[in-house]
């Protein structure tokens, strides 16, 4: 269950880009979403992960957030700017970068084509290292690998595991809630205290399933 510790060589790389907040890369974008970054969207909108999830994302599912019918333009992007940029995902902070992340830890990193008519700027300063610190992005990289390592797990361990716990890794909220109110222990507030409570009670859950199936007596 330990997360994955990623190599710096991929990040030594010089880059530099100076946002202009032109807004264009907020448009024609699919945006995907984890749990931990559904989690951090809903505290800072006030709602749980589960209303979150059926109010802003694609079919209630907590994988893409929805965008607009009339111009396909992320529906947080309000006058002008993103209404959530102090907890914007993942792939938010890192644009224009994009990162490839290999079960070993290895990391390769790609430049995304930009809008034609982003007003953005490329520049050479400093390293992809402190672009992404700078962004506030290391969180939301751990704790994307943890939750890509656990689908390797499941799939790994057992081949429908992953389906029968598929509310608990879409819906942080409703699994601690469950997991506290049974265990007798405290809910935690903080959202990374919160973050590595749901990765161990998946990896409860994908054991305990795995226990079922060894000896013959599936729950599913």
């Amino acid at each position: 269950m330990g997360e994955l510790q990623q190599p710096d060589f991929a990040r030594r790389e010089g880059f530099g880009y100076e946002c202009k907040a032109c807004s264009r890369c907020c448009q024609h974008k699919v945006i995907q979403v984890n749990p931990y970054e559904v989690a951090r969207l809903a505290r800072l909108k006030g709602t749980t992960t589960g209303a979150f999830r059926q109010a802003c994302t694609e079919n209630g599912e907590g994988v893409v957030l929805k965008r607009t019918d009339d111009t396909d333009t992320c529906i947080f992007l309000k006058n002008g700017g993103c209404s959530v940029h102090s907890d914007r995902p993942l792939v938010c902070r890192l644009y224009p970068l994009g990162r490839h992340a290999a079960p070993d830890g290895t990391e390769k990193w790609v430049h995304v084509t930009p809008h034609p008519q982003s007003a953005g700027v490329y520049t050479r300063k400093g390293t992809i290292a402190n672009y992404i610190a700078a962004q506030g992005a290391l969180p939301f990289m751990r704790a994307a690998d943890g939750y890509a390592q656990w689908v390797r797990d499941a799939h790994a361990f057992l081949e429908s595991a992953a389906d029968r716990v598929a509310d608990d890794l879409v819906d942080m909220d409703a699994a601690i809630a469950r997991h506290c109110e049974k265990s007798g222990v405290p809910e935690p507030d903080d959202i990374e205290q919160r973050r590595l409570m749901h990765m161990h009670i998946l990896y409860l859950q994908l054991n305990q399933t795995g226990e079922r199936d060894g000896d013959g007596n599936s729950q599913a």
